[in-house]
């Protein structure tokens, strides 16, 4: 009886990860369509999806998303990258808030 559990846990957090896949390329799509309430939407969801299932986004779908506002960042749209030291800062341009984080 574990192990047919254990299978189904599995199970489960493989649908979820996918349908966080999805729905970021949605949220991409959106974005580059200037629909920046939808992108915003499909983000939040991702992010939502992940923390009821216990999935850790990876970091180049955790850098996409505001952690302040919970909107889609997207590069010359919706944020600002800067290069400065070593070190990539990303700016909200929705609500200002900057993550940074190393390069080489």
């Amino acid at each position: 009886m574990g192990r047919a559990r254990k299978k189904k846990k599995v199970l489960i957090k493989d649908i979820a990860y996918q349908r966080i896949q999805l729905l970021f390329s949605f949220a991409e799509n959106e974005a580059r369509q200037s629909n920046l309430e939808w992108s915003n939407r499909y983000a939040y969801l991702a992010r939502k999806i992940g923390m009821k299932y216990r999935i850790r986004l990876p970091p180049e779908l955790k850098r996409r998303i505001c952690k302040q506002c919970n909107s889609y960042l997207l590069p010359g749209k919706t944020s600002r990258v800067r290069l400065k030291n070593n070190n990539v800062t990303v700016t909200c341009l929705n609500c200002g808030n900057q993550k940074r984080y190393p390069y080489k």
